[in-house]
């Protein structure tokens, strides 16, 4: 099984998020600066981005909130 680290970060650029992501699963790059994959359920996204071995995956939630994990 895969190690898990945590890291802090203090208020990541989430400029790549737009309106049209709110309520949805987005998989980001360890930066930030790029969307790798969208989608309605963090199983859709999670296969999207499969090719990416390490990604932020979060919900969008309304008014460009977000939940960071990291996979």
């Amino acid at each position: 099984m895969k190690k898990v680290t945590e890291k802090i970060i203090a208020s990541p650029d989430l400029s790549v998020l737009k309106e049209e992501h709110a309520n949805k699963w987005v998989a980001l790059s360890l930066d930030y600066k790029n969307l790798l994959a969208v989608g309605e359920s963090l199983s859709s996204v999670l296969l999207k981005a499969k090719s990416y071995s390490e990604k932020v995956v979060i919900k969008v939630l309304p008014k460009l909130g977000y939940a960071p994990t990291v996979f």
